[in-house]
């Protein structure tokens, strides 16, 4: 199908593989936002002899 029916087609989709890859990367932010939330609210206390004595 050739004409402007195929370049306005065309067109009307050229928008829909950028929106995909930032959604995905969007997805991909949020999970690794979710993961440093979860690793910084259940790290242990680091004990104040392990900075302060010589090793």
């Amino acid at each position: 199908m050739n004409g402007p029916a195929a370049a306005a087609d065309e067109t009307d989709r050229g928008w829909v593989w950028p929106a995909g890859i930032v959604v995905g990367l969007l997805i991909v932010v949020l999970v690794n936002v979710g993961f440093i939330i979860v690793a910084v609210g259940g790290a242990d206390e680091v004990v104040e002899s392990y900075t302060t004595e010589p090793r």
